[in-house]
């Protein structure tokens, strides 16, 4: 891991540093409470997501195409598309321990991004040609990175049920119902699902004549999609309480982890066409 991150490029560990700075900005923030520190700790990490979205487009320039067809590459995207979310959040709500968490969730993309470190650029397969393999793949890892945090703020529901105070504004603190955030943040996230699944479903037909071919991880992206789903219109049954609400959510979010990383675990991996390989 530490030869990895030696030779990597000076980019990526400059913003690996910058996420780690702001990391530990954010833990020192919930401790103390300083004028300076809250105006000026949420710079570090938009200075990270800057340098991170520099990164991609360096990929990009040097590969001759997008930046997503190994691993390597597409845990960049999803670091870079959580980062997206919190940005947003973090400029509407200032919740302190929800930018703690997914700021160690970036880091946590960040580091397993290096053990798959790619030792050369790969072309893309005939395949992967298409028009629609940019906005497929930005549709889902836009999704994934908003469900990431909304499954983070499912999990403080838990420990926060009445409430979660942000960070004090005119000298003032609100006090955020998280299920609501999280319900905004699915539905947000849910949309984008939906349009990566369609996409996906016209690339197969033009690809392989076949809209849905019960790909192992085609399957496993219903299955997401549909734990989703069910989330929503359960939210209109007066019987379901948050706390099972917020349950679905995170059982989605473990689903969509799955989907993404557990393909290469199955019997049927080798019969797969989206399971990430190094050719």
């Amino acid at each position: 891991m530490i030869e990895n991150f030696y030779y990597s490029s000076p980019l990526f560990q400059g913003t690996c540093l910058l996420y780690l700075l702001a990391f530990l900005g954010y833990v020192s923030s919930l401790f103390f409470t300083h004028k300076f520190l809250s105006k000026n700790i949420h710079l570090l990490f938009y200075s990270a997501f800057i340098c991170c979205t520099l990164l991609i487009v360096g990929r990009w320039i040097a590969a001759g195409r997008p930046p997503f067809k190994t691993l390597y590459e597409s845990l960049i995207f999803a670091g870079w598309t959580v980062s997206l979310v919190h940005v947003f959040l973090s400029i509407r709500l200032k919740i302190p321990l929800l930018c703690v968490l997914s700021n160690l969730g970036v880091l946590f993309i960040f580091g397993y991004a290096l053990s798959q470190r790619d030792v050369e650029i790969i072309a893309l397969p005939p395949a992967l040609q298409t028009w629609l393999f940019i906005p497929h793949v930005i549709s889902y890892f836009l999704a994934y990175g908003a469900l990431f945090i909304a499954g983070i703020s499912a999990l403080l529901y838990f420990f926060y049920p009445n409430g979660i105070k942000t960070s004090p504004r005119l000298g003032k603190q609100q006090l955020v119902d998280l299920s609501s955030v999280t319900y905004s943040v699915t539905k947000f996230g849910f949309l984008l699902l939906t349009l990566g699944l369609l996409l996906g479903a016209w690339w197969g037909q033009m690809a392989w004549s076949n809209y849905w071919g019960w790909d192992p991880k085609e399957n496993w992206a219903l299955v997401s999609w549909l734990i989703f789903a069910t989330y929503l219109h359960a939210r209109n049954l007066k019987f379901i309480t948050k706390k099972q609400l917020s349950l679905f959510v995170v059982i989605g979010v473990l689903a969509i982890v799955f989907t993404y990383l557990g393909m290469s675990y199955l019997p049927t991996a080798n019969d797969s066409l989206h399971v990430y390989t190094e050719s």
